[in-house]
């Protein structure tokens, strides 16, 4: 097995924004116009337009607030600082393709900081990694401390918690096994923490496989859309809702405050399993600021079958829900997170009861309809306008244009699978166990021959 890899490098480029700007500009001055005339030609639709106004003031709110998301910087003196700070890294490990583990260890390695402390927790896996285990408590950079543990299965919760367990780091590092980190992740992800107020950090999260097929492809661009769309607007106000598990950084006072009810949280009597990283973000907003730096670049592995991609849609759908309930309870009823949530609460049960209306009062509305099924692609395109500051050195400008060119595509199938599925997985979300990897559900099809580590 090489343990050597070829990690793309990624950079975002600020310079397109106003490029960028200028397109955004005049689809929202188009889209303006449209809905005005909307609201002329349909004004007899009261409930109809006025749920179409509030979405799209809402939609406007928030691409403002996302554009105005940059990368936190630090002066000499702050970067000092964080130069001090200690940093434990756990890898919890379920049956992950070796070679996607053994590449994600490298690229944590090959940092241009690196932590003090870096633990891997096999959670009782049916793969054999021993010889990835071997070669790198050899191999390891000699000035951190890294160990490998093995487990009874008990969850992902629990493998941390074997690491953060009376560890008295400044920064603990959630980082997936089948993710691997851009040179500067965790030079850039500590930056935020320079404000006392910030207690997590979420990573931006690409697609490894982007280019596998059409599913990693309209999955990864909707994904990055999100992330630049209403996660950027939710950090520019310090309330970032969730975390990606994949790589995540976090107060370690923060985390050694919370191990107790984390590993032991329950909703309605049933014990929950997933929903992690987003609970650990909870947390992070009930003590302060959460945010999101999107210099801090890890490049995960996505589903590339159809159903391992169902089923981990249908989790994350649980999961939203119960954290839906835990935000709504507990955030201060002034935060922008709180008021993010219900509206996109209300936002979706609000479109779902005017598709209904439009299609029972079908033929006066079918104008509407068309109107209103159209918008939302626009949208669409609107929003992944932005990902064009993302410049992968494995991703060509062509190739980034072929896969806008899905939109439509990915309009489909979140109208047609992922929106009924996501019904199914709120109605169902007392089911709290994992349900997505009982084996190796996606690895590298090619390893690449390359040299030896170079920390041997």
């Amino acid at each position: 097995m090489t343990h050597t890899y070829d990690i793309p490098q990624v950079t975002i480029r600020r310079s397109r924004s106003p490029v960028l700007i200028i397109f955004v500009g005049l689809v929202f001055l188009g889209l303006l116009i449209h809905h005005l005339d909307i609201i002329a030609t349909h004004h007899g639709d009261g409930l109809l337009v006025d749920i179409w106004t509030a979405t799209f003031a809402i939609s406007i709110a928030q691409l403002i607030l996302a554009w105005r998301d940059t990368p936190r910087t630090v002066t000499p003196v702050q970067q000092r600082r964080l130069d001090q700070l200690s940093i434990t890294v756990n890898i919890p490990v379920y049956n992950e393709d070796p070679q996607l583990l053994d590449r994600a260890i490298f690229a944590l390695f090959s940092q241009t900081r690196l932590p003090d402390r870096v633990q891997v927790v096999d959670d009782g896996s049916a793969t054999d990694y021993s010889e990835i285990r071997d070669y790198w408590q050899y191999h390891h950079p000699p000035q951190l401390d890294f160990s490998w543990i093995r487990q009874e299965n008990r969850g992902k919760r629990h493998a941390q918690a074997r690491t953060f367990d009376g560890d008295g780091a400044d920064i603990f590092i959630t980082l997936d096994s089948d993710t691997a980190l851009e040179r500067n992740a965790i030079h850039e992800g500590l930056k935020p923490f320079a404000e006392k107020r910030v207690q997590s950090v979420a990573g931006l999260e690409l697609a490894y496989n982007h280019n596998e097929n059409w599913l990693t492809r309209i999955n990864g661009l909707r994904q990055l859309a999100w992330q630049l769309g209403a996660c950027a607007a939710q950090s520019v106000m310090g309330n970032v809702l969730v975390n990606r598990g994949t790589y995540a950084l976090y107060r370690g006072s923060l985390i050694r405050d919370h191990l107790e009810s984390y590993l032991a949280e329950d909703f309605f009597g049933a014990h929950v399993r997933f929903g992690d990283d987003s609970l650990l973000t909870t947390y992070a907003l009930g003590r302060g600021k959460a945010v999101q730096q999107t210099s801090a670049v890890q490049l995960t592995m996505y589903p590339e079958g159809l159903d391992h991609h169902l089923r981990q849609w249908t989790r994350w759908m649980r999961s939203s829900t119960i954290r839906t309930f835990w935000r709504v309870r507990h955030l201060p009823l002034t935060s922008y997170g709180w008021w993010t949530t219900v509206l996109n609460v209300w936002l979706f049960f609000a479109s779902t009861i005017a598709s209904v209306a439009a299609i029972v009062m079908w033929p006066l509305t079918h104008q509407f309809i068309v109107d209103a099924a159209a918008a939302p692609l626009v949208w669409m395109y609107l929003s992944c306008a932005r990902t064009f500051i993302v410049e992968r050195s494995d991703q060509t400008l062509a190739e980034q244009l072929d896969s806008v060119a899905l939109v439509p595509l990915s309009y489909l199938w979140l109208l047609i699978v992922l929106k009924p599925l996501r019904v199914w997985g709120m109605s169902t979300c007392r089911r709290t166990g994992w349900g997505t990897r009982a084996k190796v559900e996606v690895g590298l099809q090619q390893a690449p021959e390359l040299a030896d580590s170079q920390f041997g």
